[in-house]
Order: C-alpha cells, then sequence, then structure tokens
C-alpha cells in the first residue's frame, strides 16, 4: 500500500517507521532540509524535501498512484489543503489529516478529510482502527457505549498456514463467531465442514478482549 506523509516531525517519522514495519511503500514529504535527511538516514522511506500542499511536489512523490495521503504538520491548514489537493488533483481515496486546534475538527470533516485525528489523540491506534495495518481490520463497534464487541474483517493472506483446513479442525477461542467468509465475491455462510483458502475474506465477530487469541489461533500477523 503506497502512502504519502506530509510532515516529517516527530509525529510523521514515527507513522513512517511503523507504517514501514507493517510493509507499506512510505514517502515523506518534508519542508525543513535539515529534517528531511535526518528522516532520509533513519528511515527506509523514500524522502522529498518539498511543500506537502504543492501538487508539484505531490505528483513528483506519486500521488496519482498513492493509496493513502497523510498529513501531519503543526499546522491545520497546511494538513486540511494538502488532503483537498490528494483527493481533488491526484484522486487519493483515502485522507488522514491531524488537527492540532480541536476546534478545527468539524470543518476538516465539512471539506472532505477522510480522516481527522486529533493531536492528543493515539494516532497509531486510530490508523490501526481506519488504515488496514494488518489482515485484521475492524468495520464496526457493536457495542458503541462500551466499545465491548466488534465485526472485524481478516483476509487471509497467501500461502496461509491452514490452507484446506476445516474450520471444524481450528481452535477458535471463544466469544468469537465466523460469521460469513466473502470468496472471490461469493459470500459462504460457514459451516464447521467449510475449508479456508488463501485470499478468503472472513468477517468475524469477537469481543475485543479476545483479538490476541483470535490472531493467534488463526496464525495471522498483529
Amino acid at each position: 500500500m503506497k502512502t504519502i506523509i506530509v510532515g516529517g516531525g516527530k509525529v510523521g517519522f514515527y507513522l513512517a517507521k511503523t507504517l514501514l514495519e507493517h510493509d507499506y511503500e512510505v514517502t515523506i514529504i518534508e519542508r525543513d532540509k535539515e529534517q528531511s535527511r535526518f528522516c532520509a538516514n533513519n528511515t527506509e522511506a523514500e524522502v522529498a524535501s518539498g511543500d506537502g500542499t504543492s501538487a508539484e511536489v505531490l505528483a513528483l512523490c506519486g500521488a496519482d498512484k498513492a493509496d493513502c495521503v497523510i498529513a501531519v504538520t503543526g499546522k491545520d491548514e497546511c494538513n486540511l489543503v494538502c488532503c483537498q489537493v490528494a483527493k481533488k488533483a491526484f484522486g487519493v481515496k483515502k485522507t488522514i489529516a491531524k488537527v492540532n486546534n480541536p476546534k478545527n475538527t468539524d470543518i476538516m470533516e465539512k471539506l472532505g478529510v477522510d480522516i481527522v485525528i486529533s493531536a492528543t489523540d493515539n494516532i497509531i491506534h486510530q490508523l490501526e482502527n481506519e488504515v488496514d495495518f494488518s489482515t485484521m481490520k475492524k468495520l464496526l463497534s457493536i457495542d458503541e457505549e462500551y466499545d465491548d464487541a466488534s465485526l472485524v474483517e481478516i483476509t487471509l493472506p497467501e500461502n496461509y498456514i491452514f490452507e484446506g483446513k476445516h474450520l471444524a479442525e481450528l481452535s477458535l477461542p471463544e466469544e468469537c463467531n465466523i460469521a460469513c467468509i466473502n470468496r472471490g465475491g461469493r459470500t459462504i455462510i460457514p459451516r464447521g465442514g467449510t475449508i479456508l483458502l488463501s485470499g478468503d475474506i472472513i468477517l468475524v465477530v469477537m469481543m475485543n478482549r479476545r483479538e490476541k487469541e483470535l490472531k493467534r489461533a488463526l496464525k495471522i500477523k498483529d
């Protein structure tokens, strides 16, 4: 997944390292040349020194091929403009902006930013829910008041270790139920005799406290 991060400060630098650990293709755009060099010397990301609100700079960084643009500069107006240019000029599917002044959250959302994250939020936690870091993606909080249960989507990787196994052969944890399987666009309501194949997308209803157990049981990465 190709991701462009605008802003190579502490937040952008840490975010880039985290995404790289999850095999993302990351480009950092940073206005300050010294900070650009720091990012280039201390991450495996591609780094461009320039203005992330510039369509020309975004084009040079491959925004037309980007799946996601994340703006985490210290200026809300820059983050907003960057996301707008990425969306309107390059058709980027997902734009994420850090908001330094929480009062600007509503206006950013109204002006088209897909995900607005407060500077006081745990950014990585938010992105894990909104951007698919791994084979597991949270789709819905079933119990919004207490956030105890979720509907999650799990994409089984290539050469999946349980390829061809029947569901009945797996030891799934309690409070985790596979609701359905999407296989090549076809929906399957699973039974004990249903087999798993690489590339299957399975929907699981689970209690959140069982997440780590479920990942271990299905042998999927964090």
